[in-house]
């Protein structure tokens, strides 16, 4: 894609198009996470359950990924103006769809759809900004992106529980039909006199079909497995072995292809592949935390999406302030990338080890001051990664850079809420089992609990109902102490991985020495 400066007398006719940029990827990035809060009225309304309910997120997530790599090949050979507005209006095309369906199957298909539509923008969004922003003011650009994909998540699941709670959820995805509009008509009037295919160069469109395959088969397993109970069901063997063939026919494909689809030759500088591999697992567990702490807070501490938003909120405050507070310095001295990780790491495992003590009875003040602690190692975590994925390479290879870092965000938020929300419901199944094998007719404890029911004129079978409803809440409340327990052993890993990265530093320089 053409990357060219624009001259200095352009100047100042740009800056509409850098507002309109980043509000467009503001755009992309909330619309991940503004289901998140709205689930449950969702899934109450077209026929669901709470289980299946993160389904809004992870399928969007996953067509994001599979057509993420699509935004380079198609700006050269269309134009970025015209991709751009076309992925815009086809992005508000199935956001009305959504709005407007009737059940929760058609939803997630066109949630999946939406994720498709945007994926490609990424691409272009950056194309662009390398054409309207100086090389002096970079830093200052990469510091303002970094904080937007850190705090929009939370920022977008805030707002659509708001929406969704005093109005509807449906208004929250009404609201973003005309910012679709009004963004594509500026594109369509500001850009088609400037828009120029670059090239019809070859794309690799058999690699991308057997891409696609395995990326939407593994979704589906990772996602959908709970449900059907993994390999106990034929479909989820099936797509297994669908994702694991179509992988090895990609990656074959791939380290053949002169034109590959994505450049995983890439993955041979060792400072990119260190940064991918925190990146899949810290943004993972950020997802997590997100969506099971908003779950969790709705479905059985029977907080409001107001008051999760307070609470989130502060995740967000803490981890803006850091963040320019860092900036100039991060960007002016010569420290080691990986001393920023390091010091995110630990405030992540911080929060998740101080999350693990959470019961049903916790109080405002406990959970905001974890969501304060995350908030700071969000401020830290992005900055190295960005720094240490992107210093590695020449300028002419960013593009390919960038479609491999924006891959793997997606794949692993999409994983991620997954993963960490079929963990939830197992061991809160394992809970309650566990706990319920105690609460016979004949258990002290079951007998005090009919007595107290008793005294509040609840008795026979709304008694047993009762009792099984704080059951759930404390078993639910001890999965998700599972869970962020398991997080913060990760971020505990990643500590250890990172001291190594020191050692085997220090013992490459001595060998070349």
């Amino acid at each position: 894609m053409n990357t060219a400066a624009i001259s200095s007398s352009e100047k100042e006719s740009n800056i509409p198009l850098f507002i309109a940029l980043y509000l467009t990827l503001f755009l992309s990035i909330a619309s991940y996470t503004i289901t998140n809060m709205m689930s449950p009225y969702i899934v109450g309304e077209l026929g669901g359950s709470n289980e299946i309910s993160t389904y809004t997120i992870s399928f969007f997530a996953i067509g994001n990924a599979m057509s993420i790599p699509l935004g380079a090949p198609l700006a050269n050979r269309f134009g970025i103006c015209r991709v751009l507005v076309f992925c815009l209006l086809l992005f508000g095309l199935f956001v009305v769809i959504s709005s407007l369906a009737t059940s929760y199957p058609f939803f997630i298909a066109a949630r999946f759809l939406q994720g498709a539509a945007s994926g490609p923008l990424y691409a272009l969004i950056f194309s662009l900004f390398g054409k309207v922003i100086p090389k002096d003011k970079a830093d200052s650009f990469t510091a303002l992106t970094i904080t937007l994909f850190a705090i929009v998540p939370v920022l977008s699941a805030c707002f659509g529980g708001w929406i969704a709670y005093d109005y509807s959820w449906r208004w929250g995805l009404y609201i973003l039909i005309p910012c679709v509009l009004i963004l594509a008509a500026f594109y369509l009037k500001r850009l088609k006199k400037e828009d120029k295919r670059i090239s019809q160069g070859p794309f690799d469109w058999i690699g991308f079909f057997f891409y696609s395959l395995a990326v939407f088969s593994l979704g589906f397993v990772v996602i959908t497995g709970q449900q059907y109970d993994w390999h106990r069901s034929p479909l989820i063997v099936t797509f297994t072995l669908i994702a694991f063939l179509s992988g090895i026919v990609f990656l074959f494909l791939e380290f053949a292809s002169k034109n590959p689809l994505l450049n995983l030759h890439l993955l041979k500088k060792p400072a990119f592949s260190f940064a991918l591999f925190n990146l899949a697992l810290l943004f993972s567990a950020y997802f997590g935390m997100i969506i099971l702490l908003s779950l969790w807070l709705t479905l059985d501490a029977n907080y409001t999406p107001t008051w999760i938003g307070l609470l989130l909120g502060t995740m967000v405050v803490s981890g803006i302030f850091p963040t320019f507070l860092i900036r100039e310095r991060y960007r002016l001295t010569k420290i080691d990338s990986r001393l920023f990780l390091g010091i995110a790491i630990i405030f992540f495992a911080i929060s998740c080890f101080h999350t693990t003590i959470f019961d049903v009875d916790i109080d405002f003040g406990r959970i905001a001051f974890s969501r304060a602690i995350a908030g700071f190692g969000l401020a830290f975590f992005l900055p190295p990664l960005f720094r240490l994925s992107f210093n590695s390479f020449p300028e002419e290879q960013k593009v390919s850079v960038m479609g491999l870092f924006q891959v793997v965000r997606a794949l692993s938020s999409g994983l991620g809420v997954a993963f960490y929300t079929t963990l939830w419901q197992r061991r809160q199944v394992f809970y309650h089992d566990r706990m319920g094998e105690e609460l016979t007719v004949f258990s002290n404890e079951t007998k005090e609990f009919f007595i107290k029911a008793r005294e509040f004129g609840i008795e026979g079978k709304k008694a047993a109902a009762k009792l099984n409803y704080y059951l759930d809440r404390r078993s639910f409340s001890l999965s998700l102490d599972d869970c962020f327990y398991l997080m913060a052993w990760i971020m505990v890993g990643l500590f250890v991985l990172l001291l190594l990265s020191f050692l085997f530093k220090k013992e490459e320089k001595n060998k070349e020495g």
